[in-house]
């Protein structure tokens, strides 16, 4: 026999049930998460198939363009005939709630493209001529140098000689692409006397970036010769003799007499030595760019080694 207790008990326990029953009913499934269970690519074409998803929804693969949709149980399978491939080869489809990751069979990862070359362009860093003393007319070669590689189609530096009397060189010199350097000829020129000639190397003309060298063009005699030369520096007389022989010059009245000037082979060790007159004393020999030891002058290329000796009265 139910008391009302017991009569109440049971319809609250009742009213739970039928509303937990409810609840039940009424609340939608849970969402299970979007898989992939496959993912082909060859060439162009992908295809890719997968579960979970929300039913019917629009699908998109890597945030589009490629899209596809859900069946009624959340299966789906998207497929494209120009696909252009990831570079990661990993495509990502997303039902805007739940998404899911996978690598494509059949895909090679891009490697990075290299970096892009220096724009930095070549610069002339040098000219030189080899060699700098020629015997005219023999050949001489001049070489530049370039900062960095010359680009495709070469790099070319304008020429020019300050003395054509005596050298000559083209107009220009190309040094070729991937190259750093180029030779270009020199030509000398057959002369009565020494001579200078500065060969100039520039860039589309442009003074700021020229470079230089100096070749010296001579005669036969003055390549291989040097003289040596005495002149007076006090009141005295005397003489002044070499040895090996070339000067004999005699000092008197603030003037030479004789052979006071004589040319000797280069590489010459020449002495000289001074006797004064009755009525002078020697007082030596001054020191001189040429002459600073009057006792060991070693005779160089076209040099005129002047020596000042000092002859005074007693």
């Amino acid at each position: 026999m139910n008391t009302p207790r017991t009569t109440g008990i049971l319809a609250t326990v009742t009213f739970l049930v039928a509303a937990l029953a409810t609840t039940l009913l009424l609340a939608p499934p849970a969402q299970a998460a979007t898989t992939l269970t496959r993912a082909d690519l060859s060439g162009t074409t992908v295809r890719i198939e997968g579960t979970g998803a929300i039913p019917n929804a629009t699908l998109t693969v890597n945030g589009g363009p490629l899209t596809g949709r859900a069946d009624a149980g959340g299966g789906f399978r998207i497929e494209s005939g120009s696909f252009a491939k990831p570079a990661d080869c990993r495509v990502t489809v997303s039902d805007g709630s739940t998404s899911a990751s996978r690598t494509l069979n059949g895909c090679t990862v891009s490697q990075p493209p290299p970096p892009p070359p220096s724009s930095t362009a070549p610069t002339l860093t040098a000219l030189s001529v080899t060699p700098t003393d020629v015997v005219g007319p023999d050949p001489a070669t001049g070489t530049v140098t370039l900062s960095a590689a010359a680009p495709a189609g070469g790099f070319v530096v304008d020429l020019q000689s300050d003395n054509t009397a005596a050298a000559t060189v083209p107009a220009s010199v190309t040094v070729p692409a991937g190259a750093t350097r180029a030779s270009f000829p020199v030509t000398t020129a057959q002369l009565a006397n020494a001579q200078s000639a500065v060969i100039i190397g520039t860039v589309g003309g442009v003074f700021s970036t020229e470079k230089h060298a100096i070749i010296t063009v001579w005669d036969a005699f003055h390549f291989s010769h040097g003289s040596v030369s005495v002149f007076p520096g006090g009141t005295g007389s005397g003489r002044v003799t070499s040895s090996p022989a070339g000067i004999d010059c005699l000092i008197a009245n603030g003037g030479g007499s004789g052979t006071c000037n004589a040319f000797f082979t280069v590489g010459t060790v020449v002495r000289l030595t001074a006797v004064a007159g009755a009525d002078s004393k020697f007082v030596g020999f001054a020191p001189k760019p040429g002459c600073i030891d009057a006792s060991r002058i070693t005779v160089a290329r076209g040099t005129n080694h002047a020596c000042q000796v000092g002859f005074q009265l007693r």
